[in-house]
């Protein structure tokens, strides 16, 4: 493990089909998609709670045999084994002490909500789902009509791992009145934990609804850096417009401040961005090489070593 790396940083912006990721409160006959408001306008958005769920999922699926995930019990507590278990050691928990208090692991990997950069009202739609209800023999068939909210948006979403903390425990010193954070894992195990976790943005499937409303949500343009600096100053990079432009002047001053402490990959699929010409344009005059997602991930990857 590359001991100079103190955080890994990820932005990203992910175009999704027509979908509902994350509904909101609604009502019976009613599923609505989870919005903010911003100058009066509504946009959607998928909480980071669901965000956490969606990225633990995708981890879950691709554990290798001699790899262990808990499930948390009833009361929503994991095993709370750091040494052990994956789960507990990147997305921490907290058990309840009657008593005493609690027993708390802070996570550290930091998800943002997924925040929709286009407003609702210019890209959204309902739906119908008639649900049918059983009925016994002699009773006449029925069922209800269901009003689904649906929307197509371009997101914006991000993660930061603190690697300092992966695999380790804070300890305070009451003599030195100092904290310390010691490793319970070796630096390969740690390693292939941070991995299993950035291979796993690429792969994020099991959100709501996908079995009648498919669409991937895996990033389109990815800006991901290794930094000798624990900073989140990454997640101000991508902003777009209502037509779909990068605010280039924006990209190009975060992408200047991160360079003074980290090493910035970008990465980019054809057709996300109307002005992806101009944005390719000034991604390079700033050093960085035009990959594509997957590629920033494996960059990223390499830098572990």
């Amino acid at each position: 493990m590359n001991n100079q790396i103190k955080g890994i940083e990820l932005v990203w912006l992910s175009r999704t089909d027509l979908t509902n990721m994350n509904s909101g409160e609604g009502g019976t006959n009613f599923v609505d998609v989870k919005k903010y408001k911003k100058s009066g306008v509504e946009y959607p958005y998928v909480s980071g709670q669901a965000m956490r769920h969606y990225l633990r999922a995708a981890v879950r699926r691709e554990l290798s045999t001699n790899e262990f995930m808990c499930l948390p019990n009833d009361d929503g507590e994991g095993c709370g084994d750091e040494e052990k278990c994956i789960n507990c050691d990147l997305f921490g928990y907290m058990h309840t002490i009657k008593g005493t208090g609690a027993n708390v692991r802070v996570s550290p990997v930091k998800l943002s909500p997924a925040m929709g950069l286009l407003p609702m009202d210019d890209n959204s739609t309902l739906d119908f789902l008639t649900r049918k209800k059983f009925k016994a023999e002699d009773e006449k068939a029925g069922g209800d009509i269901v009003n689904v909210e649906l929307g197509v948006n371009t997101y914006k979403c991000g993660i930061s791992v603190d690697l300092v903390r992966v695999g380790a425990k804070e300890k305070a010193d009451d003599e030195s009145k100092t904290l310390k954070i010691e490793s319970v894992i070796d630096d390969e195990t740690k390693k292939q934990r941070v991995i299993n976790l950035l291979n796993a943005i690429m792969l994020i499937s099991d959100y709501s609804k996908q079995s009648r409303l498919l669409t991937d949500f895996a990033p389109d343009v990815l800006i991901g850096c290794a930094q000798k600096k624990y900073s989140h100053r990454l997640q101000k990079a991508l902003e777009i417009d209502r037509n779909g432009n990068l605010k280039i002047d924006r990209f190009e001053a975060i992408i200047k401040e991160m360079k003074e402490y980290c090493e910035v990959y970008f990465g980019i699929l054809p057709g996300i961005l109307n002005n992806e010409s101009d944005v390719k344009t000034k991604a390079t005059s700033l050093g960085l090489e035009i990959l594509t997602p997957g590629d920033v991930i494996k960059k990223l990857i390499g830098k572990l070593n």
